[in-house]
């Protein structure tokens, strides 16, 4: 076990099934208690059709330790009416899902789309949500050097991470975007990840984290946003004591990294440590431990109350013969179909 303790991750992607052992062996050698499978059918890669697929057959497979946030289907790039959105999210409750993964707010995305994230299309479904304080948790934005080429790290100007031509949305306009709905849905129970990229406005941080009772963030690297604590260590160990209710523990794991960054993150929570990580430079603010044991432990059931929400088989499988329907035509179609093929056999072994 990595880690002081026992522990739990709000945030871990999986995309190929081929990679379920590894993730599970990542699992247990972090020593997560429980740990949250965001799907995401709008990231590239041509099994992302059958991501609420894998994020069942996750849930199923590791007995009440995995939980389970789906992803909406769009028409192409094309964010749905209020009422298709709406009967998806209840489709998830019903089916057996925790929770509700968005990406809508990430700047490619958000371009693509072409659709402010306050617009009347997410209205009911926010509201259903906040009714019922089913949980979501939205990618919004991205590190505000992404718009400013000449201060990408070179990680960032690989993948072309750049927004800063004129075309994308402005990470301003998306921070605005952002407190539009907060602004009409303030009871949601909403995590926005990476610190909402606002780890350069402490100020901020706090008053929305103050303002808005249901609303977390999570620490799931971004690693600008420790440079930022590190430029003001005693600062940010004194806010994260003040926060420690509203702050959530994630890796953004699976991936080929994953060692590094359970490590540094470890290094960041438990130690005092100067280190880079990711081309930043970070100190470890080495954090008390009833500071850790709330973000580490004890938020996950603040956010996810329920940790033994079954998966309704027969529903997720009646989900997955309509998934047949959408496969994109091209050299991939025939691949995905037995993708589908696959997870509906490993669901099924669990009627």
């Amino acid at each position: 076990m990595l880690y002081r303790y026992p522990i739990n991750d709000v945030h871990i992607h999986l995309f190929d099934p081929k990679d379920i052992q590894e993730c599970v062996d990542m699992v247990n050698y972090c020593g997560y208690e429980h740990w949250n499978f965001l799907a995401c059918t709008l990231v590239g890669g041509k099994f992302a059709l059958t991501q609420n697929l894998l994020c069942a057959l996750m849930k199923l497979k590791e007995g009440g330790r995995c939980q389970a946030f789906g992803s909406f289907h769009y028409n192409g790039n094309e964010v749905p009416d209020a009422d298709n959105l709406l009967a998806q999210i209840q489709w998830f409750e019903k089916a057996g899902f925790d929770g509700i993964k968005m990406l809508d707010g990430k700047p490619g995305v958000r371009l693509r789309q072409d659709l402010p994230l306050d617009a009347p299309n997410y209205d009911k479904m926010f509201s259903y949500a906040e009714r019922t304080q089913f949980p979501i948790l939205y990618h919004i934005n991205d590190p505000i050097e992404f718009w400013y080429r000449d201060k990408l790290p070179q990680w960032a100007v690989e993948k072309n991470f750049f927004y800063g031509d004129g075309v994308f949305p402005h990470k301003f306009q998306i921070d605005d975007e952002t407190l539009g709905f907060l602004h009409k849905h303030p009871q949601l129970k909403l995590c926005i990840p990476h610190f909402f990229f606002i780890s350069d406005q402490p100020g901020l941080c706090g008053e929305l984290l103050e303002r808005y009772p249901n609303l977390y963030f999570d620490i799931t690297p971004g690693w600008e946003m420790f440079e930022n604590f590190a430029k003001d260590r005693e600062y940010w160990r004194a806010f994260f004591r003040r926060h420690s209710n509203k702050i959530l523990f994630g890796t953004d794991t699976f991936s080929d990294h994953w060692m590094e960054t359970v490590t540094c993150l470890q290094r960041v929570m438990e130690t005092d440590e100067h280190f880079v990580a990711f081309e930043e430079n970070c100190i470890g603010l080495d954090l008390d431990e009833d500071t850790l044991r709330d973000i580490y432990y004890n938020n996950y059931y603040r956010f996810i109350t329920r940790m033994d929400k079954p998966i309704d088989v027969d529903m997720v499988l009646e989900y997955a013969d309509t998934l047949y329907d959408r496969i994109p035509a091209g050299p991939d179609h025939d691949e995905i179909a037995r993708n589908i093929d696959f997870l509906k056999g490993e669901i099924a072994a669990f009627r």
